[in-house]
């Protein structure tokens, strides 16, 4: 195709070179005509014949031509039987040849005129042909149309022609720079292919996705270690010991509720020290007070030793006060060290029960700490998140069965289990959120004992449809 369209663009560049020299034979010839239609119109007007306005040159050619011919006849007529019709004579023969010279002259110029006429007429002709020709050779054949709109029609195409030669170079050059760029392009995706391939022999995956999922479990076990290594070494630090393992050792064989009941003693005599250390420090003010009011006798000496008795004793009680508030404090951290590794497991298995029983309308749960303590948190489906109390009536039922289950499962894992007791706290679930209660306590009945207690006749239904080997025991 493209061969093709060079192939008609050179025939067409040729056909355009043969037009010019047309265009320009044409001009010649029509200022020839121009000049030659002048001096015949001037011809004319000078033998009393006046040319009427744009009248053609043909038209006037034919008028001279019958102008000479009948002057010819009018001649002839004329001189019949006169003594010019045999001959002039030598007196009259000056003025005749200059009248001869003249209708010569005139003569040639109507010759002459013919002729070019005649060229013109050749050259209009082959005008005409070679446009028809430059035309079909187009494949735009003239029709009836003039030459000279075929010629003009002729030229747009080969405007139309060099402006799609040019826009066929800028078009090349511009695909052989999306070609650099392509290979540029294809030599980076080759890069980055051979980079993903390592890093997903590295992880040992096939997706990148499953790559990221991989460095976010590992930048979350480092976190998680970084995490419990500081943990560890703050309890370490707490206690007073030199490893971790007593630490552990110590915090596993310590009785919770003994330590619970400890720390309420040691937090009511830090406070009654607190008040006491108040008191002497008010005692001590006014003895410095009176100090100074008093004179130098003996009684600056008693009151001297007074003071640094009861110095002395605010010092004693003042170690005592620390070493019971650093107890405190080492038994809180053991107490929150303890919490968060059983909370751990429990808050895991209270998020997957209320996910499900909320059918992935809230997909877990978490904790945020406050001042004095911690509130819990449940993150929706479109990630935004609301606290507890923020729920809905519904959903705080849901949040609130999902914690119980968590927590009778972590029961039953140190002590033996024992019957769990539900008292119609379904009322304001749907029949789905209902299916999906009762699926969770088929498989706690795998723990324990489950009873559950309702007045509504549709949730034994939904009981029997989910759990086959439920027993249903009607009260009366």
């Amino acid at each position: 195709l493209l061969e093709e369209r060079l192939s008609a663009r050179a025939a067409a560049l040729g056909a355009w070179d043969d037009i010019l020299l047309a265009r320009a034979r044409i001009e010649r010839a029509t200022g020839e005509r121009a000049r030659i239609h002048l001096a015949l119109a001037s011809a004319l007007q000078s033998v009393g014949i006046q040319p009427e306005a744009g009248e053609a040159l043909e038209a006037m050619v034919v008028t001279a031509d019958r102008f000479l011919d009948r002057q010819a006849k009018v001649d002839a007529e004329t001189l019949k039987g006169t003594w010019l019709e045999d001959g002039i004579a030598g007196t009259g023969l000056g003025s005749v040849l200059d009248q001869l010279s003249e209708l010569s002259k005139a003569l040639q110029d109507r010759e002459a005129m013919r002729m070019r006429i005649g060229k013109m007429q050749a050259d209009k002709t082959g005008f005409a042909e070679e446009v028809a020709r430059l035309g079909a050779q187009a494949g735009d054949p003239a029709g009836d149309e003039a030459p000279e709109q075929g010629s003009a029609r002729l030229t747009e195409r080969l405007e139309q022609a060099e402006r799609a030669r040019e826009a066929r170079a800028n078009l090349l050059l511009d695909v052989q720079k999306l070609q650099d760029v392509q290979e540029a392009l294809n030599a980076e995706i080759a890069a980055h292919e051979t980079t993903k391939q390592q890093v997903l022999d590295a992880f040992g995956v096939k997706t990148l996705p499953e790559v990221a999922e991989r460095d976010e479990r590992l930048r979350e076990r480092d976190g998680l270690q970084s995490a419990v290594a500081e943990l560890e070494e703050r309890l370490t630090s707490e206690l007073a010991l030199d490893h971790f393992t007593q630490a552990r050792s110590l915090l596993e064989s310590a009785d919770l509720d003994g330590l619970a009941i400890e720390k309420a003693e040691i937090e009511r005599r830090l406070s009654d020290l607190d008040e006491a250390i108040q008191q002497q420090l008010v005692r001590r003010t006014r003895a410095t007070d009176k100090l100074d009011a008093i004179g130098g006798d003996s009684q600056v000496a008693r009151i001297d030793a007074e003071r640094r008795t009861v110095l002395l004793e605010i010092e004693e009680k003042a170690a005592r006060y620390i070493g019971l508030k650093l107890g405190v404090m080492s038994a809180s951290s053991a107490l929150r060290v303890y919490r968060e590794r059983h909370r751990s497991g429990m808050m895991s298995q209270a998020s997957d029960a209320f996910a499900l029983i909320t059918r992935g309308q809230y997909t877990g749960l978490t904790t945020q700490p406050i001042k004095g303590g911690e509130v819990l948190i449940a993150t929706q489906r479109d990630g935004q998140s609301k606290v507890a109390d923020a729920l809905s009536k519904g959903a705080r039922f849901q949040l609130y069965l999902a914690l119980r289950l968590a927590g009778y499962y972590e029961f039953a894992k140190l002590r033996p289990s024992v019957p769990f007791i539900a008292d119609d706290i379904m009322e304001t679930f749907d029949h789905l959120r209902s299916e999906e209660v009762f699926r969770l306590f088929g498989e706690m009945a795998c723990v324990g004992q489950v009873i559950y207690l309702t007045h509504h006749q549709h949730l034994c239904d939904i009981a029997k449809a989910v759990i086959p080997k439920v027993a249903i025991h009607e009260l009366g």
